[in-house]
């Protein structure tokens, strides 16, 4: 593993996005998202998609700069047309959409079309929190992304579709980021990369027996991820069949090969501030964390984490410490500035 600091780690990939067509401030949001990821320990979804976003803005499945806009819209509701731009361009558009018109009328839903990978959700709904809002999503994929088998079932017909919520309180808000299937496909590509093994009973391999190596996920033929829950996955299943009925049905969106990667993307954001004043409900916020975190902790356990707790305790620790970095990752990365004539001026 190599370290560096998040500014580094920043300015490269702004200078990579940048190579590749993207817009300065657009190029800025995508490896904001990217190193925030990585400083939550969240490296699935952090500065090692570089090397992705790379190959997909080649193949012409990311168009950087493309425009985007709304194409339809109500009081409290919106359809957000990506135009295959970053996904967390068109997210962070998503977002300021979301909190405007739940800060105006109370609640709001917004629903994207034909949006690229997003990267880490939770992101999305902890900036509505951070504007006082409870932010709810939720993203799903396309065909081509589908990776995960629904309950009883043998191929796959699922993303790991994750769902996340975000609340405000006194302090960091409190949020829930996680797939609704055992292991996301991103944490396996981070396994790869660090030569490690998959935990037990997540994955299979192509004919449908248990494994524990990356490789025999990736293939090819290509192998399965098991939806959430262990013995009780028809919960996970569930729960990810909700995020394709609201990305991708609600939207209008269709389950085809025509598109390599999609997340069908949806926010929501409901204002507390209507139900009540707003510093009575983070009063009652921090009241009931510190109910739970006066749990006493079980054998095994130090202590009651509230989602999202320990991500920004590891972002503190990053912060002054800087980011681990699989070797592998790394040298793919350089490659990339190398092929782009990115120049990378090496921290000391």
């Amino acid at each position: 593993m190599k370290t560096f600091s998040a500014e580094y780690l920043k300015k490269v990939s702004i200078n990579i996005f940048i190579a590749l067509g993207s817009p300065a401030r657009e190029a800025s949001i995508v490896a904001e998202e990217l190193v925030e990821a990585s400083l939550m320990g969240l490296e699935s979804h952090g500065i090692t998609r570089c090397i992705w976003y790379f190959d997909e803005c080649r193949a012409g499945r990311i168009k950087p700069g493309a425009p985007m806009k709304v194409v339809n819209e109500t009081q409290t509701t919106a359809v957000v047309d990506v135009n295959f731009n970053f996904g967390q361009v068109g997210a962070r558009k998503m977002v300021e959409i979301a909190i405007a018109k739940a800060q105006a009328s109370g609640i709001s839903c917004i629903v994207s079309r034909h949006c690229h990978h997003i990267g880490r959700l939770g992101s999305y709904t902890q900036r509505i929190a951070e504007s006082d809002l409870i932010g709810l999503g939720s993203a799903c994929s396309h065909k081509a992304g589908h990776f995960v088998v629904p309950w009883g079932g043998k191929q796959a017909r699922l993303a790991t579709n994750p769902i996340s919520y975000a609340a405000p309180t006194g302090r960091n808000p409190v949020v829930l980021d996680m797939s609704t299937s055992m292991i996301s496909e991103g944490k396996i590509r981070v396994l790869m990369h660090q030569g490690e093994e998959i935990p037990p009973d997540c994955v299979l391999n192509a004919k449908g027996y248990p494994t524990t190596n990356p490789m025999e996920f990736y293939g090819p033929p290509r192998g399965t991820i098991l939806p959430f829950g262990g013995k009780m996955g028809y919960k996970g299943f569930g729960l990810s069949l909700m995020t394709m009925i609201l990305g991708e049905a609600m939207a209008g969106e269709e389950i085809t090969d025509e598109y390599h990667y999609l997340n069908g993307l949806v926010l929501i954001a409901v204002n507390p501030n209507v139900f009540g004043a707003l510093r009575d409900f983070k009063k009652g916020m921090d009241a009931m964390v510190q109910y739970m975190k006066n749990t006493p902790p079980a054998p095994g356990f130090k202590e009651v984490l509230l989602p999202g707790e320990l991500d920004f305790r590891t972002r503190e620790e990053r912060l002054g410490n800087g980011i681990p970095l699989a070797k592998r990752a790394w040298e793919q990365i350089k490659g990339i500035a190398t092929q782009l004539n990115v120049t990378l001026d090496m921290e000391d």
